[in-house]
């Protein structure tokens, strides 16, 4: 015996029960789940590789003040960096390279650019970077690439620092060093996914009756209510973004608000006690501010300290160029609203500028400071018989007021270079 169906028939009720699951389907949740497993993908995949020349580093080395970009950063902080074109990596940025050199192979090394060298050949232009630290204690000298020279070609670099995490790194450094916490945050993330999966739901059985309701309904009628859902859910919609609506709301509230204003007493003192903390608070800064500053004391740039100039290792002619490390010493009055923003380094000889160093932080950086700057000159341009000034010019940031530009030289007459 043959039994028949109505494919119009099957077709029918195959789609009802796929409308009536989609029903019950949440569509919010499920893209919200989508993003954040996305998103965690990501950001585990940049830092521990990369995705789309895009990467998540962690400095390793430290604490202050054994880390070579301390004061600046320290260990911990994380980076976002991406690879970004030759020509777009600047003096001063802090890139992060791929190191061939036979005491850091295969590591990576964040420092920061003092240097930018192109080279022409037939095939076009080629980009090389001279990088140092900004430890003072450990910036003498430039970083070795290899065994053979301290030119970092644009192909070992991994990346430019874009963005900056304090301290974030360390979850990395902990489930890099500690595998225990790596089963300790898989056992918890397991555990919150059991729980989400399995927890008990107080609307489980009112569900159920609807869903035994909704299932003697004719199919007409599901298709009515659906409809009519639809309908009510567009407009529901519709009044929720109408920004017509929520001015008109908002305008009327305010009216109501100031007509009460004048005629409620409790709600005047309420707003004269609040405006009047404000008030105070406002004024009172300043004031606390000037309180805490140290008498006598100037914030900015005051001084810079040559490293062992009559040692001549400190002093590289190298490869064409003579390398420069010295110290600078940046003065704070203790007021909390200042602090160093960036300040950029002049090298000048016979009035001529003929070589410049970049520094700035992600992050504003307080109190004292003792920070390595350098200079790499030209090995032509460089005349050892000539004084040579170095000029800084800096920006102190303030939080509350204009930014306020400042300005340090001091010229050295002995020769440098013995």
């Amino acid at each position: 015996m043959k039994t028949f169906y109505n494919v119009s028939e099957r077709n029918h009720t195959m789609s009802s029960s796929l409308s009536k699951y989609l029903r019950k389907v949440n569509i919010k949740e499920i893209i919200i789940m989508i993003v954040a497993a996305v998103f965690i993908f990501l950001v585990v995949r940049m830092m521990f590789g990369g995705v789309l020349g895009v990467s998540l580093v962690v400095i390793e080395n430290g604490p202050c003040p054994n880390s070579s970009m301390c004061p600046t950063y320290d260990k911990g902080d994380m980076f976002l960096i991406y690879k970004s074109a030759p020509d777009k990596i600047e003096l001063g940025d802090v890139i992060v390279y791929n190191s061939d050199y036979h005491f850091s192979s295969n590591l990576l090394i964040i420092h920061r650019v003092v240097n930018i060298t192109i080279i022409t050949d037939s095939t076009g232009d080629h980009y090389y970077y001279r990088v140092s630290g900004d430890n003072y204690d450990s910036n003498d000298y430039l970083d070795w690439y290899n065994s053979s020279t301290k030119l970092i070609p644009y192909e070992a670099v991994a990346g430019k620092t874009k963005f900056l995490i304090p301290k974030l790194g360390y979850i990395r450094l902990w489930m890099t060093d500690i595998p225990a916490i790596r089963y300790i945050l898989l056992a918890l993330i397991v555990a919150i996914f059991l729980y989400l999966i399995f927890t008990p739901d107080d609307k489980k059985k009112n569900d159920k009756e609807k869903e035994d309701s909704s299932e003697k309904k004719t199919e007409e009628d599901e298709t009515k209510d659906a409809d009519e859902s639809i309908v009510d859910d567009s407009q529901k919609v519709k009044r929720q973004f109408s920004f017509k609506l929520l001015f008109i709301g908002f305008w009327s509230n305010t009216k109501k608000y100031f007509k009460e204003l004048f005629v409620d007493k409790k709600k005047r003192r309420k707003v004269i006690i609040y405006t009047s903390i404000i008030v105070a608070l406002i004024i009172s800064v300043p004031i606390l501010d000037t309180a805490i500053r140290k008498p006598g004391v100037d914030t900015g740039i005051v001084d810079i300290v040559l490293k062992n100039p009559t040692n001549p290792g400190n002093y590289i002619v190298l490869e064409d160029i003579v390398f420069l490390p010295f110290t600078i010493h940046f003065n704070h009055d203790g007021s909390w609203n200042k602090v160093l923003k960036d300040f950029v380094v002049y090298g000048i000889k016979n009035d001529t500028i003929i070589s410049i160093m970049k520094w700035f932080s992600f992050y504003q950086k307080e109190g004292d400071l003792r920070l390595g700057g350098s200079l790499v000159f030209d090995l032509v341009e460089y005349n050892n018989t000539l004084p040579l000034t170095i000029h800084i010019s800096y920006v102190v940031h303030q939080r509350f007021g204009p930014n306020v530009p400042g300005s340090y030289n001091e010229t050295f007459d002995t020769p440098l270079i013995p």
